[in-house]
């Protein structure tokens, strides 16, 4: 085990996307990071955008749709790097293209969805309970992403963003009262200007603003700062779209 003063956080859908990108940023943070995608090999990209290669990032290769290796996960990471104190659950897996094809399926296809972005982030969260709880200042923190096709939110994304948001608000009532804070962040992903962007191109500016917020989000509420927010669902600003053209937008703050 790494012993020090790092505290553990659990990321998973570190392989890609916003899970790699807030792995990275609670690592130069000094947290110790267990990077969790489907494939170990994934996380590999993300800790090379890690300009400081300590001891302490690790990846992680676990099917989270499952309960055993959920907990197996976890206890994988308390013999190498100590007891989790946050668990970030981002949008799993990282790297949805690349995982084998019961991981891909379309919006329609209820399923995956709920096994990939409903009860992954459930499971894992479930498995590092004791340690978050033992700490007397767990972190919770649930993330997705929504799309928006004219004007609209795709109905899988506003199904995700309820149901994540009511796992979020009953594990807040169970593990509040023991000092384990949980809240949902949810994110816009598809922007006009990178939907149009020829490929190669690089990302526009609003992509990476949007992102940098979202990260900073996460990290905030992962910090020991924060007493009393729980239970919340968080949305951070839309990328490429006026606010008030998407329909239903129930607003920042729930």
């Amino acid at each position: 085990m790494i012993r020090g003063n790092h505290r553990v956080a659990i990321v998973t859908g570190a392989g890609g996307g916003i899970g790699a990108a807030v792995a990275r940023k609670l690592a130069a943070r000094g947290f110790a990071i267990a990077a969790v995608d489907l494939r170990e090999s994934w996380c590999d990209a993300t800790f090379d955008g890690i300009a400081d290669r300590r001891a302490g990032l690790l990846a992680f290769g676990a099917d989270l749709r499952f309960l055993h290796e959920a907990e197996a996960t976890v206890l994988r990471v308390v013999d190498a790097l100590g007891p989790p104190a946050v668990v970030v659950g981002a949008p799993y897996p990282g790297r949805p293209d690349g995982g084998p094809p019961q991981l891909r399926g379309c919006e329609t296809d209820w399923e995956s969805v709920i096994l990939t972005r409903l009860r992954a982030p459930l499971l894992i969260s479930r498995a590092a309970e004791p340690y978050l709880t033992d700490s007397g200042s767990g972190r919770i923190v649930n993330m997705t992403e929504t799309s928006v096709s004219n004007g609209r939110r795709r109905a899988v994304d506003l199904m995700v963003r309820e149901c994540l948001h009511a796992i979020t608000r009953m594990l807040s009532r169970e593990l509040a009262p023991r000092g384990v804070l949980v809240n949902t962040v949810v994110a816009e992903t598809d922007c006009p200007k990178l939907l149009d962007a020829p490929a190669g191109a690089p990302r526009p500016e609003c992509c990476v603003e949007a992102e940098s917020e979202t990260v900073s989000m996460a990290e905030f509420l992962v910090s020991d700062t924060i007493e009393n927010i729980t239970g919340r669902l968080i949305e951070t600003s839309h990328c490429g779209t006026a606010e008030d053209e998407l329909s239903p937008d129930p607003g920042a703050l729930n």
